[in-house]
């Protein structure tokens, strides 16, 4: 089976479920926006993800650039009034934040510098500190 990729948008705030199994899951809102100017147009995905993927990603705030990697799969389903519905959704196998277009140092914009200088220090005395 073939695998796409989009990047784009976390759309909503996530709510990360347990199904009655207690496996993790999520559906991730992506906006994904082409072309330039007058041209642009937004296109929105429903990313579908599971397990620690899941538990990862729901730690991702609305708003933040995501990557994700999976196969397209067609949802179907029956409404309480009977009407059958259909959705095309990406089923995650990856995913995770996109750097693309943030300020150096991450999302936020800022590098844990506590982080930074304990490597630094460790480094130091020219010994591997692993």
């Amino acid at each position: 089976m073939s695998n796409i990729s989009i990047a784009g948008n976390v759309g909503s705030d996530l709510t990360l479920r347990y199904a009655q199994s207690g496996n993790a899951f999520i559906t991730v809102p992506v906006a994904v926006t082409t072309g330039r100017d007058d041209s642009k147009e937004t296109h929105w995905f429903d990313v579908k993800c599971f397990g620690d993927l899941a538990e990862r990603i729901a730690e991702v705030p609305k708003g933040s650039r995501v990557m994700f990697i999976g196969r397209m799969k067609q949802d179907n389903w029956e409404t309480k009034e009977g009407d059958k519905r259909s959705k095309l959704c990406l089923y995650a196998d990856e995913g995770g934040p996109s750097y693309r277009w943030h300020p150096k140092g991450g999302p936020s914009g800022n590098v844990d510098k506590a982080a930074a200088q304990s490597v630094q220090a460790a480094f130091a005395d020219d010994q591997e500190p692993f």
